[in-house]
């Protein structure tokens, strides 16, 4: 008996050297009962509000606490009706209110788990359905871009990487209303993950210029970070900057100011980045990095997890960040001939 209470204590004491891991890589996903509330919010299209709640109903009913293979299919199987019924319908879809339901539900969809392997196929049909859609009226209309960007912060709502992954959904659409609308949820992920009170609301979801978004990272306070710093709202911060780095800064290095014009016309001013801001941009990820490596071997972390969580946003910055933005600006080239 003490040989085996011996044995239990030892493995208590390693789970406690382990740690849980504050950084996860994967969305957080949403509850069912979140899915289903924005989902149920919906009127105008005859006989449609009807079918969805008895659908909403059954999904809500098969749980989600276990992993049977035949609760995952018959989650599964329910969500296809539901896609099914959308997709019949979808052109029926003419007011405003009903589009901003389209796009709340192919989003929430997207962030739901227990569902079965390859169902984000089915998720991508209604996203690009949605994304299809006439929008052109709406494409450079400011107010539009804060009510859709709104909507899905708020409204689902979004935070951690369930931020980014609807983020890059959205980003990757060739569609010019779900491209303004992505860049100003990476914003407001910026403005989250630098901010001392989260709670404050945000005005006006918008599209910002490099330089605002600079301002913003210089609120945060090198002296406070290195006295403490939360690395789960670090690492956050920098895949909102990482994705903002890769669909917004390089995505637009190559194109011309005439260019960048004809793309993005009345929004043209935040599409434009100066070597200068550039520059000021790649030191503050040294920075970051600096500060993040420092901590890392001087804190003396105990916790495998801490140390994990630590080592992957040194990788972020290392391998996704600082060399893309060096070979942008030709530091990276002019390193490797001083090398040389």
């Amino acid at each position: 008996m003490d040989d085996q209470f011996d044995r239990i204590e030892a493995l208590l004491e390693h789970h406690e050297d382990i740690g849980a891991r504050q950084i996860s890589l994967e969305p957080e996903h949403i509850p069912d009962q979140n899915f289903v509330r924005l989902c149920s919010n919906f009127s105008g299209v005859e006989g449609f509000a009807d079918v969805i709640g008895l659908l909403l109903e059954r999904f809500a009913s098969t749980g989600t606490k276990t992993s049977d293979p035949s609760t995952v299919y018959e989650r599964g199987s329910i969500l296809r009706e539901i896609i099914s019924e959308v997709l019949m319908r979808i052109n029926d879809f003419r007011s405003l209110e009903q589009f901003l339901w389209l796009v709340k539900f192919s989003c929430g969809l997207s962030l739901l788990h227990n569902v079965p392997v390859g169902f984000g196929f089915e998720t991508n049909r209604v996203v690009r359905a949605v994304s299809n859609l006439d929008t052109e009226r709406y494409e450079f209309d400011p107010l539009m871009i804060h009510t859709i960007a709104k909507n899905l912060f708020e409204d689902i709502p979004l935070d951690g990487m369930n931020l980014i992954h609807v983020i890059k959904k959205l980003a990757m659409l060739n569609q010019k209303l779900f491209y303004y609308v992505s860049t100003a949820l990476i914003y407001a992920g910026i403005r989250l993950y630098t901010s001392e009170n989260e709670q404050t609301p945000i005005k006006m979801y918008r599209l910002h210029t490099f330089a605002e978004i600079l301002l913003l990272l210089d609120t945060l306070k090198v002296v406070n970070l290195q006295q403490k710093v939360d690395i789960r709202r670090l690492f956050l911060l920098l895949k909102s900057l990482s994705v903002y780095q890769n669909a917004v800064i390089l995505r637009h290095t190559a194109d011309s100011r005439q260019d960048i014009d004809e793309q993005h016309r009345c929004f043209a001013e935040f599409f434009r980045f100066t070597p200068v801001d550039k520059k000021a941009y790649l030191q503050w990820l040294r920075t970051m990095r600096n500060i993040v490596s420092s901590m890392n071997s001087k804190s003396g972390l105990q916790k495998i997890a801490d140390k994990q969580d630590f080592l992957l946003v040194i990788e972020l910055i290392d391998l996704d960040m600082i060399p893309l933005m060096e070979d942008d600006i030709g530091e990276g080239k002019q390193l490797v001939m001083a090398n040389f």
